[in-house]
């Protein structure tokens, strides 16, 4: 794979992982929790394992939060409608995250 299709992967595994620590903390079915903190992990060792093929400068870390801000937006309006995900969390984690990955 190229490095603007990593970016667009990594941008969804990252939005994939927050996404998961979102719906753990504010999810209406807590006989999910078990399984969505598993996925966590899934999506977070396939995150670091893509993070690790490139060398990213800023604009591809900046694609790549939009890329996950706009993959968790779009799976709360179309899968997880029921459950409120703040914006700002939103924000935070997705940046939490890539500086977590070392990017």
């Amino acid at each position: 794979m190229g490095k603007n299709s990593v970016i667009k992967t990594l941008g969804k595994r990252i939005g994939n992982v927050v996404l998961h620590k979102l719906l753990i903390k504010y999810t209406h079915r807590p006989e999910s929790i078990n399984h969505l903190q598993k996925e966590e992990v899934t999506y977070r060792d396939a995150a670091i394992k893509d993070a690790r093929e490139y060398n990213w400068n800023e604009g591809d870390k900046q694609t790549m939060k939009i890329q996950a801000i706009r993959f968790i937006k779009d799976k709360k309006v179309n899968k997880y409608s029921d459950v409120d995900l703040p914006s700002d969390e939103i924000e935070k984690l997705v940046e939490e995250e890539i500086v977590a990955l070392r990017l």
